[in-house]
């Protein structure tokens, strides 16, 4: 894959197009910076985003956006995958075109997904089209076109998701969405600093309750849960990439002590931060001594796993 991971891990900042079986990035945790689309030609793989485990196999598409956390963990020998990847100033006015929120809540459920017969014929058909693009659309218009092709991607989705009648964020009012909006918004700028959801309803201005009433209208879930996992994913951020002790994650923080810090993460993840450290220091030594090859297919549930930094910017609530 030529230009997808920069020599900080991120991926990526530029516009590339590839077939890969994904090898070389097996064990690297690396950072999605713009967007990441995968569509899976065959065989089987397991991957982590945003520290959540996903199955992939011949078939999925896999849609990832700013700041999302990868890292495949086990594939196939058979595994390869159709990659497009594209900078954040290419999908932001089309992700701001999106006027549901019926979209984006799917994705933050559901970055991995499986297509039906006529969905794949679309998506292949979507993959020519910017194939096409790419390679023979002049400069000066390429990237307004490659806007259109990933805005069209975008609603064909969208479209799917309605005809399926995954419908159930569609109805919300101007005003319900727009404090969601802002809600997004004042978690991933205070989640370090404030974990208290009347700080978020003083912010904007309405009652605890009402706020309650709101999230779990738009987003499904309570202000609390959203930035209960907004902290989580800190805390896994600190604990995966740095040295930091316990001390120095629950300062940062601002829990008011270590065993405090240690009690929320096990409330939240089933472990302590020491045996979560190990765990991803073991599995990433041991991805990294070999590649797992295996004929099985990977299976198990979706689950929730984005962080709100990375869904804030993407769920751009319409208010008018």
């Amino acid at each position: 894959m030529v230009n997808s991971i920069s020599d900080t891990g991120n991926f990526s900042e530029t516009c590339s197009l590839d077939i890969s079986d994904m090898k070389a990035y097996c064990g690297k945790r690396f950072f999605i910076k713009g967007c990441a689309i995968l569509f899976v030609k065959s065989g089987c793989a397991k991957c982590k985003i945003n520290y959540q485990l996903y199955s992939m196999r011949k078939g999925y598409l896999g849609v990832m956006f700013y700041d999302d956390i990868v890292m495949f963990e086990q594939m196939s020998a058979q595994f390869e995958c159709i990659v497009i990847t594209l900078p954040y100033n290419l999908i932001e006015e089309p992700i701001y075109k999106v006027t549901t929120s019926r979209l984006w809540n799917f994705i933050y459920n559901s970055p991995v997904f499986p297509l039906n017969d006529r969905q794949l014929l679309q998506i292949r058909t979507w993959w020519q089209q910017i194939t096409w693009v790419m390679n023979h659309v002049i400069e000066s218009y390429k990237l307004e076109v490659l806007k259109n092709c990933v805005h069209n991607l975008l609603m064909v989705i969208d479209s799917e998701l309605q005809i399926a009648g995954n419908d159930s964020f569609l109805k919300e009012d101007n005003r319900s969405r727009m404090l969601a909006s802002n809600l997004l918004e004042l978690v991933a700028k205070y989640h370090l600093d404030h974990r208290d959801v009347a700080f978020y309803a003083d912010k904007l201005c309405i009652s605890t309750s009402y706020l309650y009433k709101v999230t779990f209208k738009v987003l499904n879930e309570s202000p609390k849960n959203l930035i209960d996992r907004q902290v989580l994913t800190a805390i896994k951020n600190y604990l995966s990439n740095t040295d930091w002790t316990d001390k120095n994650i629950a300062t940062r923080l601002h829990f008011k002590d270590p065993s405090y810090m240690c009690r929320f993460f096990r409330r939240m993840e089933g472990i302590s931060p020491q045996e979560f450290r190990n765990k991803m220091n073991q599995e990433a030594s041991a991805i990294m001594d070999k590649i797992i090859l295996t004929g099985d297919r990977p299976t198990g549930g979706l689950h929730l796993g984005h962080d709100v930094g990375a869904l804030k910017r993407r769920v751009e609530l319409q208010n008018s």
